[in-house]
């Protein structure tokens, strides 16, 4: 049996153990470094971004935590802390619609994107309500209630037609197949993705694909599902190795999850920046930003159409990043269309413009 060590021989060994790690970590570093192939080329360099802030949309009284677009790639939707849901005309910045949610404490508000009308809400109250936005001329219908995660509800997708997946701090994924909901039983759930450590913050849908999806969670992580299989087809993981050492980034929370192409996402981390993931490989392929800036969370992340530029948010505004260079330090573009965090970002199906939600109680749309 070894001998007990005193509290000064404790912290001795834990200095001496912390400098191995270090140095260890030097020589990691260094030997990705060798290995790492050649810095990504571009036969013409990306033109600078000129976006602009053209429109401000003003009528939250809370935290802008969400904003999904509509399929038409004219009305959008932001979720707010409120406990409101608003359904904007983008080009004019006027109201449509107002949904009230019984939960104040609202997380995220996702559109599908076809024609059925449906918006899912979701937060705190552990459940998500998925509304059927009415027409013009026509009275809203009592939304669906849907029960059966443990934790809050952060973020959901419709991969289909009445085919919703949603993200919980419960550390699981679910399936809700809308025209099948039991109608006595609590839990609801269709299936049940269990895979990740801690509690789940994002999701994406693949655009290639109505059975494939992404999932984002604090620990680090992201798995990439298909309907039916109870393991993931693939995990990405956030690790020490890709960044410097000396660093002092700690959290490697994955807040948001994009789809560049159905093989490539992109990922806003918490405290390690932003990648760019390749599945076939499970590594990045593409970092973004110097080291000091990644130490500042990112908080979502979305394409251009043609998936070459990166939108990512942060705690004071939006970069844009050009996919195609290589370990990039400085953005193409630096935006400040807030006073707050930029909690959210979304782009329409026509890929026109941006739009951000906001912690300072608005939302904007961002344009050449």
């Amino acid at each position: 049996m070894a001998p007990e060590l005193n509290k000064p021989e404790l912290k001795a060994k834990l200095r001496a153990t912390r400098v191995a790690v270090e140095q260890l970590q030097h020589r990691v570093n260094d030997a990705l470094e060798r290995q790492k192939p050649s810095p990504l080329t571009r036969e013409g360099a990306a033109a600078p971004a000129k976006l602009r802030k053209r429109r401000s949309l003003k009528g939250h009284f809370g935290k802008v935590v969400s904003v999904s677009w509509l399929p038409d790639s004219n009305r959008l939707a932001t979720a707010a802390q409120d406990g409101n849901v608003i359904i904007w005309h983008a080009p004019t910045g006027k109201k449509a619609q107002l949904l009230p949610l019984k939960n104040q404490w609202a997380m995220f508000a996702a559109c599908a994107q076809d024609s059925s009308r449906l918006c899912a809400t979701g937060g705190l109250d552990n459940v998500c309500t998925v509304w059927t936005l009415p027409d013009a001329n026509e009275d809203a219908r009592t939304p669906r209630v849907l029960e059966g995660h443990k934790g809050h509800v952060a973020a959901a997708s419709f991969l289909a037609t009445n085919t919703l997946i949603t993200v919980s701090g419960d550390s699981t994924a679910a399936l809700w197949d809308l025209n099948r909901l039991p109608s006595s039983d609590i839990d609801q759930r269709a299936e049940v993705y269990a895979g990740h450590d801690e509690c789940l913050s994002a999701v994406a849908k693949d655009p290639t694909s109505e059975k494939d999806f992404a999932t984002g969670s604090a620990d680090g992580s992201v798995m990439l599902w298909s309907l039916g299989a109870s393991d993931p087809s693939c995990v990405l993981r956030m690790h020490r190795a890709d960044i410097k050492a000396g660093s002092r980034a700690r959290h490697p929370d994955a807040n948001g999850v994009s789809y560049q192409t159905d093989r490539t996402l992109g990922v806003a981390t918490e405290s390690f920046g932003s990648f760019l993931f390749d599945a076939r490989t499970r590594t990045a392929v593409n970092k973004f930003g110097s080291d000091e800036r990644d130490i500042g969370p990112k908080t979502s992340c979305a394409f251009s159409s043609s998936g070459r530029l990166m939108f990512v948010g942060t705690d004071d505004g939006v970069e844009v990043w050009d996919t195609l260079q290589g370990d990039a330090s400085k953005p193409l573009q630096f935006l400040k269309p807030h006073g707050a965090r930029v909690a959210a970002l979304a782009v329409p199906a026509s890929g026109q413009c941006v739009a951000c939600a906001s912690w300072d109680f608005e939302a904007s749309v961002l344009s050449v």
